[in-house]
């Protein structure tokens, strides 16, 4: 059975019988009486019965909508958990409200133990100036890609590209979403060639 189509039947056995139950009261009130108590109700169940499929047809396209978007939410969810390349999002003061699996693991991590915190964490005190600077740039609504480092939690360093944008809601923004990509994982803290820019902001 199609969506809605058991309530449509529903109330149309309503509609049934609130039609006897005034085709009763017509018998019963007398006759000068009767069109003004049954007339109102008859032109009431009129236009509820006119309504009723139009309701169904817009509560069942408002189901469909629903169930789609959380096809493609789901959808969206399995590409970024899948992708070998790290993605984030970070809330207005920076902190991670989302990183996937990969970006966890270049930082020798899970998921669960990078949400919530800052990159500050992990970007190299040299360059965390340059963070600031990325961070105040996504604030203002720019898109930027750069290179940097991240401290390991064993240690080491990974020298990483982020390309980042500002993420928007509401017609404001309420943080950045960013795709990192490693390009080099080093043992020591010098720097990357082609030069140090911000970190995750």
């Amino acid at each position: 059975m199609r969506p809605g189509q058991l309530e449509l039947r529903v109330a149309y056995v309503l509609f049934a019988l609130l039609i006897l139950e005034s085709f009763l009261v017509a018998w019963l009130v007398p006759r000068p009486q009767v069109f003004v108590v049954v007339l109102p109700v008859l032109v009431t169940l009129g236009v509820a019965a006119w309504m009723a499929p139009r309701l169904v047809r817009l509560l069942r396209g408002h189901r469909e909508l629903k169930e789609a978007y959380a096809q493609e939410l789901g959808f969206a969810r399995q590409v970024m958990e899948t992708v070998e390349h790290g993605l984030t999002v970070s809330d207005e003061d920076g902190r991670f409200v989302y990183v996937n699996p990969a970006y966890a693991r270049m930082l020798g991590l899970t998921p669960e133990q990078v949400v919530g915190r800052s990159p500050f964490e992990w970007t190299l005190p040299e360059d965390q100036e340059r963070l600031r600077e990325a961070r105040a740039r996504r604030l203002a609504g720019e898109s930027s890609s750069y290179m940097t480092r991240l401290r390991r939690a064993d240690g080491s360093l990974v020298s990483v590209v982020i390309s980042g944008s500002p993420r928007w809601q509401g017609g404001r923004i309420v943080g950045n979403v960013a795709a990192v990509v490693a390009v080099g994982q080093l043992e020591t803290g010098a720097a990357p060639d082609g030069g140090v820019g911000g970190a995750l902001s």
